[in-house]
């Protein structure tokens, strides 16, 4: 496999990656939640905000942990 396959075979993964629900209350898509890191977001409650993720029913106890690690990740990519 070269190295245009690998990009392509990238690229497909990340975009049904994206459509991975996060808040499963609210049915927010880990797509949504990057794109709020790339506008700017910079806490869980930011990103709750302009999201509506964690505002559902469990109170972020399921969706919490895993926006505040994508919001980790996504910073730093950013940063980079």
């Amino acid at each position: 496999m070269d190295s245009s396959d690998e990009t392509r075979k990238a690229r497909e993964q990340a975009i049904i990656d994206s459509y991975r629900p996060i808040c499963l209350c609210n049915k927010i898509r880990k797509g949504i939640i990057v794109k709020a890191i790339q506008a700017g977001a910079r806490t869980f409650q930011e990103i709750s905000r302009r999201t509506g993720a964690g505002t559902g029913p469990c109170g972020a106890a399921r969706c919490g942990p895993m926006v505040r690690g994508m919001l980790g990740e996504e910073v730093e990519t950013c940063s980079v």
